[in-house]
């Protein structure tokens, strides 16, 4: 089964951070775990004020500040959320998005019970202490890359043959969003409360509320290209009924109308 391409973004802190710089995995077998690297600043004077947006993945952070360095880790919240992450003035921090079917890092906690939260790394998962070191002062965005994937590279293990949380989620995938519980109990021979109980355990969102926020994170990646898609294409091409669901639907995640989100990012 071919996975499509899920790509989960974060506006704000692409568009309210400053020096704001990204790079996706080049080595494809990464990018089966990692979505995107991405590096920015904080303002000397003053730190913008974003939030983040569900995207069913989570976040390492590294604050790469001489003075105070520390990694935590941040994951999705249910709905737009405002976020208290202690930023410190005038400091590089670089980021590191997982794919929400990830198996790279083991983590011994259910994702239901650490969404939408900021975590101290070390109270999470055991790392190299040298080698995230070697991140934390690294001189440039390049390097940081190299060394994380040198982590990366350290860890990476052969997949099972089968995972029904990773099955499902290409599943997802592959519907744009459009799949219903049954469809994935029929589909793998799991009872619909086992698949639930897999889907707190690894993202923290049960299939439904994970097949939403994929055809949220897609409908909003069309409207950042809305020079290719009119309001019709996204409706359409999202399974949504009519203009109006869908401006519900993406107003679940956001409070805000689409006008509205983009309008403010640019504020």
């Amino acid at each position: 089964m071919k996975a499509l391409t899920y790509f989960p973004a974060q506006p704000e802190v692409q568009y309210k951070m400053d020096h704001y710089i990204e790079q996706r995995p080049v080595n494809r077998l990464i990018g089966k775990d990692i979505a995107l690297y991405y590096q920015f600043k904080t303002q000397k004077e003053t730190i913008n004020p974003f939030a983040l947006i569900p995207d069913g993945c989570f976040d390492l952070l590294f604050c790469c500040c001489p003075k105070n360095p520390t990694i935590f880790l941040w994951t999705s919240p249910l709905e737009r959320r405002e976020q208290q992450l202690d930023f410190q003035e005038g400091c590089e921090y670089f980021g590191v998005r997982f794919q929400p079917e990830q198996g790279l890092l083991k983590i011994n906690y259910s994702m239901r019970d650490l969404l939408g939260k900021k975590i101290p790394l070390d109270d999470i998962i055991s790392v190299d202490p040298f080698l995230m070191e070697q991140i934390l002062h690294a001189t440039s965005f390049v390097e940081r890359i190299r060394l994380f994937e040198v982590f990366v590279n350290g860890i990476l293990t052969p997949r099972s043959s089968y995972n029904v949380v990773r099955y499902c989620i290409k599943k997802i995938y592959l519907a744009n969003g459009n799949i219903s519980i049954n469809d994935l109990t029929e589909d793998t021979g799991y009872s619909d409360r086992y698949i639930r109980k897999k889907f707190a355990e690894a993202i923290g969102f049960s299939p439904k509320q994970f097949s939403e926020i994929v055809r949220f994170q897609n409908s909003l990646a069309m409207i950042f290209e809305s020079n290719h898609h009119n309001l019709a294409d996204i409706v359409y091409q999202n399974g949504y009924y009519d203009q109006a669901h869908f401006i519900k639907g993406f107003k679940k995640f956001v409070h805000v109308a689409p006008t509205q989100f983009i309008g403010s990012l640019y504020q």
